[in-house]
C-alpha cells in the first residue's frame, strides 16, 4: 500500500473513531434550563380569562347561527355585555390594590361575591379590613367580599 493511501486510512479511521465517541459521549449542558413557573395568581388569572373567553364564544356562536331566535340573540347580546362588565370591574379592583400595595392580585366576581386572593407575606386582620373598604367603596354594599391571603 503506498504512502498516501495509508495517511488516508490512518486519518480517515481517526476521524471515524473521534465522531463515534463525540456521539456517544452523554450531553452535558452548560445552559441551565429555565423553568417558566406561573405564580398561583396568574394561574387563576388565566383560567378566568379562559373560562370569560369560552362564555363570550359560546354566546357569539350563539348569535352567529341562522336558527336562533331573536330571544336567545338578546340573551346572548346581555350575557356578553354581562361578563365585559364584570372583567371591567375585576379589572378596576385589581387595579385600585395595586394602588394600595398590593401588586400581585386575582379578582373574581361571581353573583354579588367579589372573591379577592392576594400574595402577601405576613398579612394581617387590618390588612384585610382596608381591602373590604376598598372594594366596596369600589362596587357598593351589594357585594359580599371574600379576602385571602397567600403566600408562594
Amino acid at each position: 500500500m503506498n504512502k498516501q493511501a495509508f495517511t488516508f486510512l490512518t486519518l480517515f479511521s481517526l476521524i471515524l473513531v473521534l465522531s463515534i465517541y463525540y456521539i456517544m459521549l452523554p450531553p452535558t449542558s452548560q445552559n441551565e434550563v429555565v423553568q417558566n413557573d406561573i405564580s398561583t395568581i396568574e394561574q387563576l388569572q388565566n383560567q378566568l380569562d379562559k373560562k370569560r373567553e369560552d362564555i363570550i364564544t359560546k354566546n357569539n356562536e350563539i348569535i352567529a347561527k341562522e336558527s336562533s331566535t331573536s330571544e336567545s340573540i338578546n340573551e346572548a347580546l346581555e350575557t356578553i355585555s354581562e361578563t365585559k362588565n364584570v372583567t371591567e370591574k375585576e379589572k378596576s379592583i385589581v387595579t385600585q390594590l395595586g394602588e394600595l400595595g398590593y401588586q400581585e392580585s386575582y379578582v373574581e366576581i361571581d353573583n354579588q361575591t367579589v372573591k379577592i386572593t392576594i400574595l402577601k407575606k405576613d398579612a394581617t386582620q387590618s390588612d384585610a379590613s382596608n381591602v373590604i373598604k376598598e372594594v366596596l367603596n369600589l362596587v357598593g354594599d351589594s357585594y359580599q367580599v371574600e379576602v385571602k391571603f397567600i403566600d408562594e
